[in-house]
């Protein structure tokens, strides 16, 4: 995953053909669309062709999002791993998550390095159907064989997100228990997902904690929102079924990449930022650390956080949430990347710092 970055978008086209796969509607059927190879096409059509990389349920698989149509994955037809299964995009059903994710695969050749996409279902290769070299080609799923090689290789060419208007020069890896947040999805759709990853929690939340929980999330997509976010993602919990009913509460813990301008570059950026933190914010804990690209600037603060923003607490009472912030600056640029993670589970915070460390130890610039 060091080359592709999870949440970006990218055009995929064939290194055959120098067609881009395209994911075309059917008018029958709004929620089915099948996949051709089309030349780029500007403007909004352009959508079409622009797919992005969201985490599968596995280290090193994705789901594969068209970007026209938000809520449909690209998957082999009626969820088949057969050999020559023809592809099409599909609106999202966990029934049959498998046939969403694809392993993405580097390959370096005599022209570059090329990329090809694995079916996690069956274990077959994205193809074109009948080797066709023209605009209007079907995909599919096919068995790799020597003289269709050169068919299955593609080339990711990553283009900048016109929603998020952020793009920071470097890629990291989160674990994968942390959900990523769709930081340009629709109200409705951030919803649907939060009710449905709290309803697989055993014991399953109160319809207070589920209510309570909505409002926090959508609170805090307009503060990241707002901020430059290139990346958020929540790993929540429930307290076990035997825990005392005053323990009984929500828990979250919440990861951040936020791209910050800078008046300095680099080293000079550490010094002077420590500096004007710790004026700024006495009563936080403020330090310089080395990491292997780098020094880095830490900041941990505990901060009161009044109602809707907090996952834990029912009453009325502000809740207190702890961050760590480590601020990285970006070589070249007069811009830096904040890392950061927060939590109102205060007993686990030691684990939580464990976690940042080992997202921040993955940082690699491009």
């Amino acid at each position: 995953m060091s080359d592709l970055i999870e949440g970006s978008q990218y055009l995929i086209k064939n290194k055959k053909t120098g067609l881009y796969l395209t994911g075309k509607p059917n008018s029958d059927r709004a929620e089915h669309g099948t996949i051709e190879l089309q030349p780029r096409r500007e403007g909004e059509e352009r959508k079409s062709q622009l797919w992005e990389l969201r985490q599968g349920n596995a280290q090193g698989r994705f789901m594969l999002r068209n970007m026209q149509r938000r809520q449909s994955y690209l998957h082999p037809t009626g969820h088949s791993g057969d050999a020559s299964t023809v592809l099409e995009e599909f609106v999202y059903e966990p029934d049959h998550a498998d046939s969403y994710m694809w392993e993405v695969i580097k390959e370096t050749t005599a022209e570059g390095d090329v990329w090809t996409l694995k079916c996690v279902v069956g274990g077959h290769w994205l193809n074109i159907q009948g080797h066709k070299e023209a605009p209007g080609a079907l995909a599919e799923v096919w068995d790799d064989e020597a003289e269709t090689h050169a068919f299955r290789q593609w080339a990711l060419e990553r283009v900048p997100s016109a929603d998020a208007g952020v793009e920071l020069p470097l890629t990291f890896s989160v674990p994968q228990e942390f959900q990523s947040l769709d930081l340009a999805a629709s109200a409705e759709e951030n919803t649907n997902l939060l009710l449905e990853r709290l309803g697989q929690l055993k014991p399953p939340p109160s319809q207070e904690d589920l209510a309570h929980a909505v409002l926090a999330q959508q609170t805090m997509y307009e503060m990241l929102t707002a901020a430059g976010a290139v990346y958020a993602g929540v790993l929540l919990a429930k307290s076990p079924a035997d825990a005392a009913p005053e323990q009984q509460h929500l828990s979250s813990v919440i990861l951040t990449v936020v791209a910050r301008p800078s008046e300095l570059v680099n080293e000079n950026t550490v010094t002077r930022l420590a500096r004007t933190l710790g004026a700024i914010h006495p009563e936080a804990e403020v330090g310089v650390s080395q990491l292997p690209f780098g020094r880095v600037v830490l900041l941990t603060q505990d901060s009161k956080v009044e109602k809707p923003a907090n996952l834990i607490a029912n009453d009325d009472q502000p809740t207190v949430v702890r961050q760590l912030h480590v601020f990285v600056p970006i070589p070249g640029r007069l811009a830096m990347a904040d890392f950061s993670i927060a939590t109102e589970n205060l007993a686990e915070w030691d684990h939580c710092v464990d976690i940042l460390a080992g997202v921040c130890n993955t940082i690699a610039f491009t």
